[in-house]
C-alpha cells in the first residue's frame, strides 16, 4: 500500500499540516529547517510518491484547505463568506477546495472526500446559524463557521445574535417606544433563542409594554410570514407602535402589511429587521435600520483561526468566537406618534 501523507507525519514525529507544508515547498519561514530535513527524510524512506502532496512538490503549488458548504453558497447574502475565506487563504498562500454539501447529513461522507485530498485543514460553513453534530474523528484540523458543536471542544465563529440584537432594540428604545411587537418564528436555532432573550431583556431594562399579545410567531422567516404575522399583531395588539423583524425579509412584509392599511413607515410606525440584506433593507423605502451578519469577518477569522492551528507547534487552547456585525442606521425608525393609528385597508 502506498504511503500517505499522514505516513510520513509519523515517521518524521509532525503534524500533518507540518508535513504538508514541507512537502509543498512552502515550509520556509513556518518549519524549523531541522524539523523540515525530518520531513523529507521520512518521505525518502517511505517512497512516497505519487499523491496530491508529492505533485506539489514537483510543481510548487500551495497546501490545501478544504471548505465544506452548507448551503453558503446558494445564499447571496452570505457569498461574502466564501469570499473573505478564499482571499485569507490566499495570503497565506494556501488554495481552498470548496464542496458544497447541501445537508449536514452529508458532512461525514465529504469529510471523507476532503482526507483523501490530504487537505491540511477542514472549515465547515453555513449559511445560517445552527448547531451541528461532527463524526468522533476528524481527519483534520477543523473551524466551525456560523455554527457551533455544543458537544465538542472546537474552534468556530458565529454572529453575535444577542449583542446585534440589543443594538438595534435600543434604537427603539432612544426614539421613545414602549409598545414595541416582536415578530419571530419558533425559537428552534440559536439566533431564535439569543434575540428573543435580547428582546426580552430589552424590554424589561426600559419598561415597555409587557402585553404577551406583543409576540407573533411564525414558522418561516420570509416576507409573507412577516406581513401574515403583522397583520395579526395589528389586531391582538393594537397599541403598537414599533416591530422589530426577525429578520430583514420579514420586514419587508412588515411594510407590505403596514401600507396596505394606511400606516405610515417611520411616522405611524417604526421597523427593524436583522441580517442586513442590502437587496431587501437598502431597497425598502424607507430604508430599514437593521444589524448587519459578519459574513466577512467570519470567513476571514475561520481562515486565520485554522492557519494558525495547522502552523502552531503548540497544542492551541480552542477558540470561540462572537462577533457583532454592527447596526446599520437608516429611516425606518421615529419617534412614536400620541394617539392610536387610524389603520384602514388600501383598496
Amino acid at each position: 500500500m502506498a504511503a500517505t501523507l499522514k505516513d510520513v507525519a509519523l515517521r518524521a514525529e509532525v503534524s500533518v499540516a507540518a508535513a504538508s507544508l514541507v512537502l509543498s515547498g512552502k515550509a520556509e519561514g513556518r518549519v524549523a529547517e531541522a524539523t523540515a530535513e525530518r520531513v523529507r527524510v521520512a518521505a525518502a524512506e517511505l517512497d512516497y510518491r505519487g499523491n496530491r502532496a508529492a505533485r506539489s512538490l514537483r510543481t510548487q503549488s500551495a497546501p490545501l484547505l478544504g471548505l465544506l458548504s452548507l448551503g453558503v453558497a446558494t445564499q447571496p447574502y452570505a457569498g461574502t463568506m466564501l469570499e473573505a475565506a478564499q482571499s485569507a487563504a490566499r495570503e497565506h498562500d494556501y488554495d481552498l477546495l470548496f464542496i458544497e454539501v447541501g445537508t449536514s447529513e452529508a458532512i461525514a461522507e465529504n469529510l471523507r472526500l476532503l482526507e483523501e485530498h490530504q487537505v491540511a485543514g477542514i472549515l465547515v460553513a453555513s449559511y445560517f446559524h445552527r448547531e451541528l453534530a461532527l463524526p468522533s474523528q476528524l481527519p483534520a484540523p477543523t473551524v466551525l463557521v456560523d455554527a457551533l458543536c455544543p458537544d465538542r471542544d472546537i474552534d468556530w465563529v458565529v454572529p453575535d445574535e444577542y449583542d446585534g440584537e440589543t443594538e438595534v432594540l435600543e434604537e427603539l428604545a432612544r426614539a421613545g417606544h414602549h409598545h414595541v411587537g416582536w415578530i419571530c418564528h419558533t425559537p428552534q436555532y440559536p439566533a431564535t433563542r439569543l434575540r428573543t432573550k435580547a428582546f426580552e431583556d430589552v424590554a424589561a431594562r426600559h419598561g415597555w409594554d409587557g402585553d404577551p399579545r406583543r409576540v407573533a410567531l411564525t414558522e418561516g422567516t420570509d416576507a409573507a410570514d412577516g406581513y401574515a404575522a403583522m397583520l395579526r399583531l395589528l389586531e391582538q395588539f393594537p397599541k403598537v407602535t414599533a416591530v422589530a423583524a426577525f429578520t430583514d425579509r420579514m420586514a419587508m412584509g412588515v411594510y407590505m402589511a403596514c401600507f396596505e392599511r394606511g400606516i405610515r413607515v417611520p411616522q405611524d410606525m417604526s421597523i427593524v429587521g436583522f441580517d442586513d440584506q442590502v437587496l431587501v433593507s437598502e431597497a425598502l423605502r424607507p430604508g430599514l435600520t437593521t444589524v448587519a451578519l459578519p459574513h466577512r469577518q467570519m470567513g476571514k477569522w475561520a481562515v486565520g483561526r485554522l492557519i494558525e492551528r495547522i502552523e502552531s507547534a503548540d497544542d492551541l487552547a480552542v477558540s470561540q468566537v462572537r462577533i457583532n456585525g454592527g447596526l446599520v442606521v437608516r429611516d425606518s425608525v421615529a419617534a412614536p406618534r400620541t394617539g392610536r393609528i387610524r389603520a384602514s385597508t388600501r383598496r
